[in-house]
């Protein structure tokens, strides 16, 4: 008897035994589903985060490299004039203007580096998504710095070389001059703006410092002025492309991952 009470003991001790860890592997189970399902609304959020990056940038991408491509088209118009006979018409100062700004833009790189530098990467299931992630920015900032020594390099020099010859020159028509001045624009102005602080006057006698396109089209340092601008904006326009391209790429990897 007593050793048919043992054995019962033992069968029972053992089945709480099994109960509990039972019990314990059911409770990690649960626990594991509740990580992963957190895990997965964390990873829903954060792609959903960057993928609106990711299509903010391409619209911005897309704007400067029209701006920049607009740029050297009318910078190569204005060079390829130095090679003609004429004079060129007083249409070219309307191409003379437009390269004469520059403007840089960088991709909305919040999410990305914020996954990398914060260590939330692990967020993501997909260990290419990530690989994908880190080597974007790492491109994107090497991309950057070519643009940035374009603009030291190519349109500072351009830049400086008009302010030698072109300082004081208006990079306007006569003509355009005059409807500058008869514009609603500048007449709503006329109600603001006083003598004492403004560089126009407003009772206006004449334009001064005309520009003599024949001699302006002489000059060798406004030849190499305008190459310049349009090395800096052309060769800008090809990597703004470029990171457009792998933005484009990029995007669709949240969009599989999500999926």
């Amino acid at each position: 008897m007593n050793q048919n009470k043992t054995t019962k003991y033992f069968k029972y001790a053992i089945g709480e035994i099994v109960l509990v860890m039972f019990g314990i592997l059911l409770a990690l189970q649960v626990s594991e589903w509740n990580s992963e399902r957190n895990r997965k609304k964390a990873e829903t959020i954060v792609l959903e985060q960057l993928k609106a990056d990711l299509k903010k940038s391409i619209v911005e991408l897309e704007e400067v490299k029209t701006r920049m491509e607009a740029s050297a088209r009318a910078s190569a118009i204005v060079c390829q004039a130095f090679w003609k006979k004429e004079t060129p018409h007083d249409s070219i100062y309307r191409y003379m203007r437009i390269p004469q700004s520059t403007t840089m833009v960088s991709p909305i790189l919040g999410t990305a580096r914020s996954l990398v530098n914060s260590g939330n990467i692990t967020l993501l299931k997909s260990n290419a998504l990530k690989n994908d992630i880190t080597s974007y920015i790492e491109k994107v900032d090497y991309i950057l710095k070519d643009i940035s020594r374009y603009e030291e390099t190519y349109y500072r020099r351009g830049q400086m070389l008009l302010s030698e010859v072109a300082g004081t020159v208006n990079m306007l028509s006569k003509e355009g001059i005059k409807k500058r001045l008869e514009s609603e624009d500048f007449a709503n102005s006329e109600t603001t703006r006083s003598d004492e602080y403004s560089y126009i006057p407003n009772k206006i006698e004449k334009i001064p410092f005309e520009t003599d396109l024949k001699q302006l089209f002489q000059n060798q340092k406004v030849y190499s002025a305008y190459n310049s601008l349009l090395t800096a904006h052309r060769n800008s326009a090809f990597r703004y492309n470029h990171i457009l391209e792998i933005t484009h790429e990029l995007l669709v990897k949240p969009e599989e991952a999500s999926n």
